[in-house]
C-alpha cells in the first residue's frame, strides 16, 4: 500500500458583481479607461474577416474576447471599482471563507478535523495575523490549536502551498486532511489604474481544497509537484508600496511563456508520462497571449488545454487551478485515472505546477457533528430567534435545554419538530424570568439534572411600548426593564456557576439607533449592555466566554409591527441593505458561542466582552 495525497474536495466562488466586456467598454468611450486603439483593431485583416461571420461585435469586444480570451469576470465592488466601494465590500478574507464553507459542505467536514490550515493571497485585509489564522478562526472550535500558514502570493500561491502541505503530511503522520486556499480581490489594486488591460483580465474570487492522505495500492492523486523562482521577473508584476498594480505586459509574457512550458515538459519527464496520455493541461488562467503560446511551444492538442476559467471568470490569480478542477469535477469531466498536469507563472517570477491522476475512490468522511456531547440552554426559545436557535442547535448535534414563559403549545410544536428530525436530547424547562425565586428554582432542578451546560444564549425580550417617551408609563418602564433587563442579569448571575464555556446575551440594534418608539426597550437593552460588560469581566478568570450580540432588523420580531415605509427608513437610517433572515440570524448567534469569528459580522471588544454587530454598519 502507498501513501497517495488526494482532493477529496474543491470548490471556489465568485464576487458578488458581474463586468462585462461591454461595461469595460463603457468607460473607455468616456475617457476613464486609456489604452485601446479602435482605429488600429478595426482596420486589421484578421478583424475585418471576423465580423463578416460576426457583424455585431464590436473592435473592443472581438480584442477583449476572441484574441485575449476574456468575456466577463466578477469583481467585488460595481464597475468602475474606486477606493470608497471597498469599505463596504467582501475582502479577500470574505471570500476565503465563503469558499471554504462550501467545500466543508461537500466534504462532509467540520472544521475542527482540519489538521492544519495552508491560505494563499497578495490582496490580504490585513498585515497581521495571517489570512490563514483568521480563516480557521470561522470554523473551528475557539480552544482548537491546529496550525495555520499563511503565504503572501499571488498566482502560484496555491501550488506553492501544495507542496508545502505534502511536506507537513510526511513531518506529521497523523494527520488526515489539510485544507489549502487561495484568495483575490484583484480589482482592489486597479482604482489608481487607467490602462484598460488588467480590468479586462482579471476577476476576483476564492477557491479551496481539502488535501487528504488515503492508502492506495497504486500512487494516485499528486504524482509530482515543483515550484521555483524566476528573479527577472521581480520588477515587471506586482503592487507598490501604496497597492496599486504595476505590470509590464510584455515582460511578463517574455518570462511566463517559458517558465510555465519548462515547468510542464519537467512534470511530464518526472511523472514518466506521454503528452497523448494526458486528459487535460491546466494552465495559469493568465489570457490567450500566453496560453495559446504555450500550447503552441510545449506542442499539445488544444482540444487539451482547459481554459474556461479565464473565458468566464477571469484571470483568478492563484484561485485559477483549483477553480479549474472545481469546474471540471462539476461537470463530471474527470474519471478515475485521468492525468492531468496544472502549470503556473505570475507575481514577482514564481512559477510550478503539479501531476495529478484522478482517484479511483473518494473516501466518504463520517464526520462528527460539531455540537455534538455539548449542550446549550436557550432561554425564551419559543420565540422566533430563540426558536430558530434551537433548530440550528440540533442541526449541528447539540443537546438542547429549551426554556419558555407560558407558551407550553408552541414550545411543544418546537420539540416535536426538531425530535422528528434529529436525534438530540431536549428538556423543556418553564419560569417567568421576572421572578427572582423562580430562576432560584429553575437552576436548582437543571442543575441536579446537568452537572455542567455548555452554553447559555439568552433571547427572550419584549418589545413593550411603540410610544412616545414621554406617553410612557413608569409601569410600562419597569414591566419592560424586569423582562429584558433583571431577569437577564438575574439568570446569568445564577446560571455562570453552571456554564462551562460561552454566555451569548442578544441585544438590538434599537440600543445604537434609538429608534423613535422605543424608549423603554432601548434602555432595558442598553442597562443590559452595560451589566454584560460586568459579566463579562466576573467571569473571565473561569475560561467563560462572553458576547454581546446586536442583531441589525430582522424579518420577524419588531418588524411585523412596521408597515413598509417604516421599515425601509429604519433600514436606510442604519445603514442596512434589507432585511435579515430570521434564519440566519440565528445561526450566526448560535456560532458565536463556540467560534472565534463568524461571517457577515463586526466584532470589537469592551474590556472582557466581545460586541458583535450584525447586518448594520452606521454606530
Amino acid at each position: 500500500m502507498k501513501d497517495s495525497y488526494i482532493f477529496k474536495g474543491i470548490s471556489f466562488v465568485l464576487a458578488e458583481h458581474e463586468i462585462t466586456n461591454d461595461e469595460i467598454e463603457k468607460q473607455i468611450k468616456s475617457s476613464y479607461l486609456e489604452g485601446f486603439d479602435y482605429e488600429r483593431v478595426e482596420k486589421s485583416e484578421d478583424y475585418q474577416e471576423f465580423i463578416k461571420k460576426q457583424p455585431k461585435t464590436s473592435a473592443f469586444d472581438y480584442m477583449v474576447g476572441n484574441i485575449m480570451g476574456f468575456y466577463k469576470r466578477f469583481h467585488v465592488v460595481s464597475f468602475p471599482p474606486t477606493t470608497h466601494k471597498y469599505e463596504e465590500a467582501e475582502n479577500s478574507l470574505d471570500l476565503c471563507v465563503n469558499a471554504i464553507e462550501k467545500l466543508l459542505e461537500k466534504t462532509k467536514l467540520n472544521g475542527n478535523e482540519i489538521d492544519a490550515w495552508f491560505v494563499s493571497s497578495a490582496t490580504q485585509t490585513q498585515f497581521a495575523p495571517g489570512i490563514a489564522e483568521f480563516t480557521k478562526a470561522y470554523f473551528t472550535d475557539i480552544d482548537n490549536q491546529t496550525p495555520c500558514y499563511s503565504l503572501t502570493s499571488a498566482c502560484v500561491g496555491f501550488n506553492i502551498n501544495l507542496e508545502n502541505a505534502i511536506l507537513y503530511f510526511k513531518q506529521h503522520p497523523e494527520a488526515k486532511n489539510i485544507i489549502i486556499a487561495h484568495t483575490e480581490v484583484m480589482s482592489a489594486l486597479l482604482p489608481n489604474t487607467k490602462d484598460f488591460v488588467p480590468f479586462a483580465s482579471f476577476g476576483d474570487s476564492a477557491a479551496a481544497v481539502v488535501l487528504s492522505k488515503i492508502q492506495t495500492n497504486s500512487k494516485q492523486g499528486l504524482i509530482y509537484i515543483t515550484n521555483g523562482e524566476d528573479s527577472k521577473m521581480l520588477d515587471f508584476l506586482g503592487a507598490d508600496q501604496n497597492g496599486d498594480l504595476f505590470m509590464n505586459p510584455r515582460m511578463v509574457k517574455s518570462r511566463a511563456v517559458p517558465n510555465i512550458s519548462n515547468t510542464f515538459n519537467k512534470i511530464l519527464k518526472e511523472s514518466n508520462w506521454d503528452i497523448n496520455d494526458l486528459k487535460y493541461f491546466i494552465p495559469h488562467q493568465t489570457g490567450n497571449a500566453i496560453v495559446d503560446s504555450v500550447t503552441e511551444k510545449i506542442g499539445i492538442n488544444k482540444e487539451k488545454v482547459f481554459k474556461e476559467i479565464q473565458i468566464n471568470y477571469g484571470n483568478l490569480s492563484g484561485a485559477s487551478v483549483p477553480a479549474c478542477l472545481s469546474l471540471l469535477t462539476e461537470n463530471k469531466s474527470l474519471n478515475s485515472g485521468d492525468k492531468i498536469i496544472a502549470s503556473v507563472a505570475g507575481l514577482g517570477g514564481e512559477f510550478g505546477g503539479f501531476a495529478y491522476i484522478i482517484p479511483n475512490k473518494i473516501p466518504k468522511s463520517f464526520t462528527k457533528a460539531e455540537l455534538e456531547n455539548k449542550t446549550v440552554f436557550i432561554s425564551g426559545a419559543s420565540g422566533g430567534i430563540g426558536r430558530e436557535i434551537a433548530i440550528k442547535t440540533a442541526e449541528k448535534g447539540g443537546n438542547l435545554i429549551l426554556h419558555y414563559n407560558s407558551n407550553r403549545n408552541k414550545i411543544e410544536e418546537i420539540k416535536n419538530e426538531i425530535l422528528k428530525n434529529y436525534n438530540v436530547n431536549i428538556e423543556l424547562v418553564q419560569a417567568d424570568l421576572t421572578d427572582i425565586t423562580q430562576i432560584e428554582s429553575l437552576f436548582l432542578k437543571i442543575k441536579t439534572k446537568f452537572s455542567k451546560i455548555n452554553y447559555l444564549i439568552v433571547s427572550h425580550a419584549i418589545t413593550g411600548s411603540l410610544s412616545k417617551a414621554s406617553e410612557v408609563s413608569n409601569l410600562e418602564f419597569e414591566k419592560v426593564l424586569n423582562a429584558n433587563y433583571f431577569s437577564t442579569k438575574n439568570l446569568c448571575n445564577k446560571f455562570s456557576e453552571i456554564i462551562s464555556e460561552s454566555i451569548v446575551i442578544t441585544g438590538s440594534v434599537g440600543e445604537d439607533a434609538q429608534f423613535p418608539g422605543s424608549a423603554s426597550y432601548v434602555a432595558s437593552k442598553r442597562a443590559l449592555r452595560a451589566y454584560a460588560g460586568s459579566l463579562a469581566t466576573k467571569v473571565y478568570d473561569k475560561n467563560i466566554n462572553c458576547v454581546y450580540y446586536l442583531p441589525g432588523i430582522v424579518d420577524s420580531g419588531m418588524m411585523s409591527k412596521l408597515d413598509k415605509t417604516q421599515i425601509n427608513m429604519s433600514l436606510s437610517s442604519i445603514r442596512q441593505k434589507k432585511l435579515i433572515p430570521v434564519k440566519e440570524i440565528a445561526e450566526r448567534i448560535l456560532k458565536s458561542a463556540y467560534r472565534m469569528k463568524i461571517p457577515k459580522v463586526r466584532i470589537t471588544y469592551e474590556s472582557n466582552l466581545k460586541i458583535i454587530k450584525d447586518g448594520y454598519f452606521n454606530y
